[in-house]
């Protein structure tokens, strides 16, 4: 769990490499937040909710060993800095996933 808050904590603060934070929250609600336009309210949601849940589950943690040469971080570690390349694919996978879940949402709705 501390390696799990390390890296969340790491990505709402500067890097050693950077002289700016970047904040996914954010990245994450604006990809979910497209949805709503199109599928309403409710898709936008399910699809919010469901996308973080993968995002914590899932995502984080894989780019995690992605980014540590696929070994788990050690039990007082740092999580390993995001590159520009991890960034974007989190976003990519965010927004698949904000989209998917929205609109089997309002499929099976």
């Amino acid at each position: 769990m501390s390696n799990l808050r390390s890296l969340t904590l790491s990505l709402a603060a500067p890097h050693a490499g950077s002289d700016q934070a970047w904040l996914p929250g954010l990245l994450h609600v604006a990809a979910a937040a497209s949805v709503w336009p199109v599928l309403g309210g409710a898709a936008f949601v399910a699809g919010l909710l469901m996308a973080s849940l993968a995002s914590f589950v899932v995502f984080l943690p894989m780019v995690t060993l992605t980014l540590n040469g696929g070994e788990p971080l050690a039990a007082g570690a740092e999580a390993p800095a995001l590159t520009q390349g991890a960034q974007a694919v989190l976003l990519g996978l965010w927004t698949l996933a904000a989209w998917g879940f929205a609109a089997v949402s309002t499929v099976s709705g």
